[in-house]
């Protein structure tokens, strides 16, 4: 019995370090981060209208703050999980690095600028989010990631003949409508509340199909892999060629009953 007792009141002042740990870590400003990391005004700094409009997505939208192997909650992001930001050094396929990645808020400058204000790809500088707000984020990052190495993954960075290449093969494949219907609940609602209703992305399918469906389905094969607009692009090892065909073939049936 005095064993049973002393075993469980060490269970309970180890997990009370544990618990004092992680509160000593969140700080004011990795508390800061955490919110900005949730909120598509982004601490009401970002303005509803004018030339840079908040589209009202989040960095939450694309990116995970937990270990998504470990606790996944069924949805698929466009973006990794952010555990780990603090100890990649650098984003963009290398092309924020050195001292630009730490004021880049790791890379989360250019969606600060690109998804989150609709700056377009080309005009985007990075390092233009607020340094309070870069520096808030980091902290956040390093908050959760710890001693974790976060996922490990490549970048890819494909240019215009290559997007079009992927396009051309997805489309060309044969898909499954029901796995794609999982598929996009669980990838793509975020911005399509359903094929047939518009949010933050457009309205999928309409009440008449277009002329072409074929060629909508390579257009959006090349969207889906490359991105585009708004639109973020999948890897795949987030969706594969297959998945992506499986999607398709959701949004054809859905088009293909519309004509009927």
């Amino acid at each position: 019995m005095r064993k049973f007792v002393s075993f469980s009141v060490a269970a309970l002042l180890i997990a009370s370090v544990v618990f004092f740990t992680q509160a000593q870590q969140m700080s004011d400003k990795a508390q800061l981060g955490r919110e900005l990391f949730h909120d598509p005004t982004f601490k009401g700094t970002l303005s509803p209208t004018g030339k840079k409009a908040a589209t009202g997505l989040s960095c939450a939208n694309c990116h995970a703050d937990f270990d998504e192997t470990e606790k996944p909650d069924g949805l698929i992001r466009a973006g990794h999980s952010v555990i780990g930001v603090p100890k990649r050094g650098s984003a963009k396929g290398g092309m924020i690095a050195g001292a630009n990645f730490a004021r880049a808020a790791g890379g989360g400058g250019f969606c600060y600028e690109h998804f989150l204000q609709r700056v377009a790809p080309a005009d985007v500088n990075p390092t233009a989010i607020p340094e309070e707000h870069a520096e808030a984020l980091m902290a956040y990052f390093e908050a959760i990631t710890g001693d974790k190495e976060g996922p490990q993954f490549k970048i890819e960075m494909l240019d215009n003949d290559a997007k079009a290449a992927a396009g051309e093969k997805i489309a060309a494949m044969k898909g499954d409508s029901k796995n794609g219907w999982q598929l996009f609940g669980r990838a793509c609602v975020v911005c399509h509340p359903t094929p047939k209703k518009a949010g933050i992305g457009s309205q999928l399918v309409r009440s008449r199909p277009p002329r072409n469906i074929d060629t909508t389905m390579t257009r959006w094969a090349t969207k889906i892999r490359g991105g585009g607009s708004l639109m973020p692009f999948y890897a795949s090892d987030i969706l594969s060629d297959q998945d992506i065909a499986d999607i398709l073939a959701f949004l054809r049936e859905q088009m293909e009953a519309t004509a009927r």
